[in-house]
């Protein structure tokens, strides 16, 4: 479970780097820097939550579930409103964004308890 916790941790900052590069080197129609830069915090935090666990920072648990949740909430109603035109401009970009900060959100309300 942790190390699925790690890919989709990964997969979010990966995917926020490789499309920043890609709207500044080839100006996507429609793609703007702000998701991409949303997509890089929630990973962070994504980061700092795998790093530490909620007994030893105080408010993790909320800030990673809230972080969490606002980027899911924002891809889904991204998705709702452009539909087939945002895949069709921004790629699958949103699609696997959108899959792994529905995967780190059910990771950070759940504790996953690491064997040693």
């Amino acid at each position: 479970m942790k190390y699925l916790d790690q890919l989709c941790a990964w997969t979010i900052l990966l995917v926020a780097a490789l499309f920043m590069v890609l709207t500044e080197v080839f100006h996507l129609p429609g793609a703007v820097l702000e998701d991409p830069f949303l997509w890089t915090l929630v990973a962070m935090v994504n980061f700092l939550r795998l790093r530490n666990d909620y007994s030893s920072v105080r408010g993790l648990r909320v800030t990673c579930v809230g972080a969490n949740l606002i980027a899911l909430t924002i891809e889904v109603v991204r998705y709702v409103m452009y539909g087939n035109a945002l895949l069709r401009s921004w790629g699958p970009y949103t699609l696997v964004v959108g899959f792994a900060v529905l995967g780190e959100t059910i990771f950070s309300v759940m504790q996953i308890k690491e064997t040693k």
